[in-house]
């Protein structure tokens, strides 16, 4: 959560003192940071280097407002934004069209992908093809695995005659449950939510799971 000070702390520019030991009053009302930066260069001769370093400053401040503007925004705008649940056609499960996958192979992996809207900071959304793992278990029953390592994020290969998932950046080894047999991954597989409807299969938010495969992340 971000925090705010009630009272601010005044900024200096360059080449300009403003007095902070007491507030000056005028006519029984106190004078705020502006009036009192008024105050001071009138009541001080203005030099020309005076001038120079007063004009630079307010250039100075000017340009950092205005490249800070966008970064608070694309900080602070995420934490604002509504969190929004998208479901994205993976694949029919029965008579796949051309260049689709066959997911109706039960107890194997199908590498396969679909077309994700993503949304960065303030930007609008942008459609990205996210590549997956799809497993068959029967009986409606199916795990979509996300293709990247849970190590460094590299993403890994399928060996049928092992039945295990390898990474060939770090050894990482995984059972056909996303767990870990071996290497330096400290999770199992990341994975998405799934659901069917009218015979296609759709994959939902991307979450973690711990050793037990039980979910740990929204």
């Amino acid at each position: 959560m971000i925090g705010f000070r009630k009272k601010p702390q005044q900024l200096t520019l360059p080449g300009v003192k403003v007095r902070r030991a007491g507030r000056p009053r005028v006519e029984g009302r106190r004078l705020g940071p502006i009036a009192r930066l008024r105050r001071s260069l009138v009541a001080a001769p203005v030099t020309r280097r005076r001038f120079l370093a007063g004009t630079l400053g307010w250039i100075t401040a000017a340009i950092a407002a205005a490249l800070g503007i966008p970064a608070a925004a694309a900080w602070i705008s995420p934490a604002l934004r509504p969190q929004q649940q998208g479901w994205y056609p993976v694949g029919r499960i029965r008579d796949p069209e051309p260049g689709e996958p066959d997911l109706s192979v039960v107890g194997e992996p199908v590498e396969t992908h679909f077309t994700m809207l993503v949304q960065d900071a303030y930007l609008a959304a942008q459609p990205q093809e996210v590549a997956v793992w799809v497993i068959n278990h029967g009986g409606g029953e199916f795990t979509i695995f996300d293709d990247r390592c849970t190590h460094l994020g590299c993403p890994y290969g399928y060996d049928p005659k092992a039945r295990r998932f390898n990474c060939p950046c770090h050894n990482g080894v995984f059972d056909l449950e996303g767990r870990v047999l071996a290497g330096p991954p400290p999770r199992p597989l990341d994975r998405y939510e799934y659901k069917v409807e009218n015979g296609v299969l759709y994959a939902g938010e991307l979450y973690r799971v711990n050793d037990e495969l039980q979910r740990i992340t929204q």
